[in-house]
C-alpha cells in the first residue's frame, strides 16, 4: 500500500533453497482454477497439493521463485479468493517425512508462519486486499507446509482464508485512521507475530511502533527482514503477554503509559482461556492513557463446537495450539475490562471489501459460526 492508501503490486522477497511445489487451487464461485508454485524442502522433489479456494476467480499462474541467497522473486498477481472444499497433502521431504517446521519456534509461535503464508497467497491475487512483499520470505517452506495442512482440513470452512485477508485489510485501514486522523502515535502489536505493517505501510512522523512477542519469533523476524527498513520508529519487546512483567519491558523500550496508544490483538484471543483473556484486557486498560484504543479479533463459542469446524480445529489441536475460548457478547466482554467497543462480523459494512463469501447471519440467530472484529476506546473513568 502506498502512503496514500493505494494498493499496488510488489516484488516479494523470498528465501529458500530454490525448489518449488506445484499446488492446484480450485476456486469456487465461477468455478475456475489458479495454479501457484510453492517452496518445498527435501532433495528437490515436488509434491502436488490441492488447495480448494472460493471466490470469483479466473485461471492464473504464479511463480514464487526462491533463491538460496534470499534474492527477490517476482510475484505475478494470480490467486483469486480463498476458501472452498479442498484436499491437500502436506509437503514431504525426499525421505517421505513431513516438512520440518522451524525447530527454534514453539507450536504457538509457528502459527505465525501459517499467517504469513496466507498473506503471501493474498498478495499474489489480482484482486488482493493488500500487498505484503515480505510475507513469503517470512513464511518460508514451513509456512507453506502448515498452510497445506489447514487447506486439507478446511474443506468445510471455506471462508477461512478470506477471513484472514479481510482481517488484515480491516486492521490496516483502522490503524491508518487512528494515526493519520486521530493523531495516536503509539501502536502496540501484541503479539506481533510476523506482521509487517511497520514496514509495508506509511505512518505519520513520530509514530512509535512496539512489537511484543517471544524472543525466538522476534529473532526469526529480525533475520528475515534484515535488509528491510521499517517506516516507523520500531521497538521490539521480548516478552510473554501471559507473563508477569511485560509492562516493565514495554516501558523500558520507550512506551509512555501517559500518552494515548492503540493496541492490536490480532490472532490471539481464541488461544487463551477466558480468564486469561479478561486478565490481559484488564492489564492493557490499566497501562493505557485516556484516549487510547484497542482492536482485536475473536470467535464466538459456537465456532469452538460446530461439527463443520472440527476438522480444522483438530489440526490446531494436533499442533498443540487448540482454540480454547470465544465470546458470544464481545461488547460485554470488553466493557467489563474497561473498553467501549463495536463488534463487526466479516461481511458487515466496513468489514467486507467485496470478499466475504458467506451470508452474514444476524446476531440474534443462535448456533451460527461467527468471527468478530472488535474495535473501540478505553472508557473514561466512571
Amino acid at each position: 500500500m502506498t502512503a496514500q492508501g493505494e494498493h499496488r503490486a510488489a516484488e516479494t522477497p523470498l528465501t529458500g533453497r530454490g525448489a518449488h511445489l506445484a499446488v492446484e487451487l480450485p476456486l469456487s464461485g465461477r468455478g475456475e482454477q489458479g495454479a501457484v508454485e510453492l517452496p518445498l524442502t527435501g532433495q528437490g522433489e515436488q509434491r502436488a497439493v490441492e488447495l480448494p479456494l472460493s471466490g470469483r476467480g479466473e485461471q492464473h499462474s504464479v511463480e514464487l521463485p526462491l533463491s538460496g541467497q534470499g534474492e527477490q522473486g517476482a510475484v505475478e498477481p494470480s490467486l483469486t479468493a480463498l476458501g472452498e472444499h479442498l484436499t491437500a497433502e502436506t509437503p514431504l521431504t525426499a525421505q517421505g517425512e513431513r516438512t520440518p517446521v522451524e525447530p527454534s519456534l514453539t507450536a504457538l509461535e509457528r502459527t505465525a508462519l501459517l499467517t504469513a503464508a496466507l498473506r503471501a497467497a493474498e498478495t499474489s491475487r489480482p484482486d488482493r486486499l493488500y500487498t505484503d512483499p515480505y510475507a513469503a520470505g517470512l513464511a518460508g517452506e514451513a509456512g507453506w507446509a502448515l498452510l497445506a495442512e489447514v487447506a486439507a482440513a478446511g474443506r468445510d470452512v471455506p471462508s477461512t482464508p478470506d477471513f484472514n485477508a479481510i482481517r488484515t485489510r480491516f486492521l490496516d485501514d483502522h490503524l491508518r485512521r487512528l494515526t493519520h486522523e486521530q493523531g495516536i502515535r503509539q501502536v502496540v502489536s501484541a503479539p506481533a507475530g510476523l506482521d509487517t505493517r511497520a514496514w509495508r505501510l506509511g505512518w505519520p512522523d513520530g509514530t512509535r511502533w512496539f512489537e511484543i512477542d517471544r524472543p525466538a519469533l522476534l529473532d526469526h523476524k529480525r533475520r528475515r527482514l534484515a535488509e528491510a527498513t521499517p517506516r516507523a520508529d520500531l521497538r521490539t519487546v521480548a516478552a510473554d503477554l501471559t507473563g508477569p512483567d511485560w509492562e516493565q519491558s514495554l516501558r523500558a523500550s520507550g512506551y509512555d503509559p501517559t500518552r494515548p496508544s492503540v493496541w492490536v490483538l490480532e490472532g490471539l484471543l481464541y488461544y487463551l482461556p477466558e480468564g486469561a483473556v479478561r486478565r490481559l484486557l484488564t492489564r492493557i486498560a490499566a497501562y493505557s492513557a485516556p484516549g487510547s484504543e484497542i482492536a482485536a479479533d475473536l470467535v464466538n463459542t459456537a465456532a469452538l463446537t460446530l461439527p463443520d469446524m472440527r476438522p480444522l480445529l483438530a489440526v490446531f489441536e494436533e499442533w498443540g495450539t487448540p482454540w480454547v475460548s470465544g465470546s458470544d457478547e464481545p461488547e460485554h466482554l470488553f466493557d467489563t475490562c474497561g473498553y467501549t467497543v463495536t463488534a463487526r462480523q466479516p461481511g458487515d459494512e466496513g468489514a467486507d471489501f467485496g470478499r466475504w463469501p458467506d451470508p452474514v447471519v444476524p446476531r440474534e440467530v443462535p448456533g451460527a459460526r461467527r468471527v468478530f472484529f472488535v474495535h473501540g476506546s478505553l472508557r473514561a473513568p466512571r
